[in-house]
Order: C-alpha cells, then structure tokens, then sequence
C-alpha cells in the first residue's frame, strides 16, 4: 500500500476537489457488479475491472515527486500520478501477476490528466468496463480481446506502437516451470550462453554496419572530388550533361 498525502502547497480548494474525486471513485466502483477496489482501505485505492468481453483488468496507480516551480511557493516536490493497465483473462492472473498477465498502454487522454486523479480512474474504468465499445477507437484494446490465454504468456505489452513480445524483453519464463528447447526459454530466464550469443550477433551486425557506412563516406569523398569545380567553371549542378552523366553513373555503380 502506498502511504501518501497531499503536498503543504496543495491548496484547500485542490484537496477538495481531491478528496470529493475519491469518493465519487468509491461510489462508482461501490455501485457496479464488476468493478472492485484493490486495497479498499488505500488513500487512492486500485479497481479490477471485468470488461463486457469478459476479459479483466487492473488499474494500478503508482506515486512520485518532481521539482516544479510555482509561483508564491517557490521550488517544490509536486506530486505525479501514473495510471498502470494490466490485463488477462481472469481475475486470478492479475491478482498474481503472473505471465499471463499483460500490459496495456492506455489512459486518460491529455486534456483529462489536468482532472484530479479518482475522477481520472473512474473515467478509465468504465471504459475498460465498456471493452468492446472502447476497442472501436483503440485497436490495441481489440488486440488484446481477442488474444487466448495461451498467447498472452508470450506477449510483455500491447502499444500504439505495435505487440511488444516478451522475448523482446526477457520476460518469457516462469518459475517452476521446465525449460525448453530453446536455451533462451529457462526457468530464471535467459542463458548466460544465450546472452553470449545475442550480443556476438549485435557485435556482427554493428561491424557491419560500420563497415558499410565507412564504405559510404568513403564514396561521398570520391564523389565530392568528382564533382567538384573550379571557381571558373559552371557549377556541375547548372551544368545538364554533368547532372546526366552523373545520375546515369550512380545508377549504374560508378562513381
């Protein structure tokens, strides 16, 4: 349970609106069938919630500190609240923060993040609650719906950005389980052997690269040379037959 309370400078008027945030999240979980409190008896409590899909979800909220200035106070602490998505099949996945248990990057659009944080939660549970409707508009949210169970233990997060895998990450083991084939696949994760052999291929693959860009330098050298004038030429590239020459050149690899 995060222990916390609102900063010395937080006016009597932004407790308030605190406060009565709270208790409307309260009433609005309090009141629904398939919402429930993490916590009931934290300051800024968690909820799961149960999506018209059947599928759960879990807002948990974590608490920092970041130096603002303002004005009549001076430099202070303010307090920023972050909103966390996890997402699984059953209640069970997420009560244990299991491998099946997944995350889900959504939240409050950035005009609400300006609104006190239980009003904040409550907006977002009942649209997780209203999954299908809300997966019209997010199709990482339709993603994550139409997901088995099965498939959710090899995935780490569903973004805007795409599915990110929990291979990408190294998250893809589970205690107690018996490894795979694959040497990367072990019940504390990764091999050392694995590890090895990934960072020889990124080794490779820099090499690589470096040599094609030294190539390419190289290249851009000898075309300056070629290319280049003198003050009493016409510059090459006012010059139509240079330009010609040049780009029938280029494409057929010479320089």
């Amino acid at each position: 349970m995060v222990l916390w309370s609102p900063p010395g400078h937080w006016s009597s008027e932004r407790r308030r609106a605190h406060d009565t945030s709270i208790d409307f999240l309260r009433t609005i979980v309090n009141g629904n069938e398939r919402m429930d409190l993490d916590e009931p008896k934290a300051i800024i409590p968690g909820v799961f919630i149960q999506g018209e899909s059947g599928r759960w979800y879990w807002i948990d909220i974590s608490i920092h500190d970041e130096p603002e200035w303002l004005d009549g106070h001076g430099m202070v602490e303010e307090t920023v609240f972050s909103l966390h998505v996890l997402g699984a099949t059953c209640k069970e996945d997420l009560e244990e923060e299991n491998v099946y248990a997944v995350s889900i990057c959504i939240g409050p659009q950035e005009r609400a993040r300006e609104l006190p944080i239980g009003d904040q939660i409550a907006a977002l549970a009942l649209s997780l609650q209203n999954d299908t409707t809300t997966s019209l508009r997010i199709p990482l949210l339709s993603q994550f719906i139409v997901q088995p169970r099965a498939k959710l233990r090899d995935v780490y997060q569903f973004s805007h950005e795409g599915v990110m895998m929990a291979d990408d990450v190294w998250l893809d083991f589970e205690i107690g389980e018996e490894p795979d084939d694959d040497p990367a696949q072990s019940p504390t994760g990764p091999t050392l052997e694995h590890l090895i052999r990934q960072m020889d291929e990124i080794k490779r693959q820099f090499e690589h690269d470096s040599a094609l860009d030294d190539a390419y330098d190289a290249w851009l050298s000898e075309l300056g040379e070629a290319v280049a004038v003198k003050e009493t030429d016409v510059p090459w590239h006012h010059d139509e037959a240079k330009i010609w020459t040049l780009e029938d050149n280029l494409r057929k690899g010479r320089t």
